[in-house]
């Protein structure tokens, strides 16, 4: 199997989720009027049928965007951040969202949402 690019470990991912903690949490709970969600989990299962379906719907598919986005009920109408995917092509030697093209979302929040890595 090829080595895997961006490959980190549990150390710098560690340090990436403090750097999160130290510059954002604050600015995020008081946005959201709570604590926010901090992650995002996905099964593998829906992750292979996701990339299974873009590549299906997308001949020139060439990746995955992540996005932050809020999503907002009217029980909760500040929201807790999520994070959605988008797949990509490349054009003009840029990898560009496949604009139309099915994304996906509705993972589960952390557990609770504010939980630190690790869980």
């Amino acid at each position: 199997m090829a080595e895997l690019k961006g490959k980190i470990t549990a150390e710098q991912a560690k340090n990436l989720n403090d750097n999160w903690t130290n510059l954002r949490a604050s600015a995020n709970r008081s946005a959201a009027g709570q604590e926010d969600n901090r992650s995002s989990w996905y099964s593998l299962e829906d992750m292979q049928n996701f990339l299974n379906q873009i590549k299906n719907d997308n001949q020139d598919v060439n990746g995955v965007r992540f996005y932050l986005g809020v999503n907002i009920t009217k029980q909760d109408p500040s929201g807790l951040t999520t994070i959605f995917m988008v797949p990509t092509q490349n054009l003009d030697g840029k990898n560009k969202d496949i604009k139309g093209a099915t994304g996906m979302d509705m993972g589960n929040h952390g557990d609770p949402p504010g939980a630190n890595y690790p869980q």
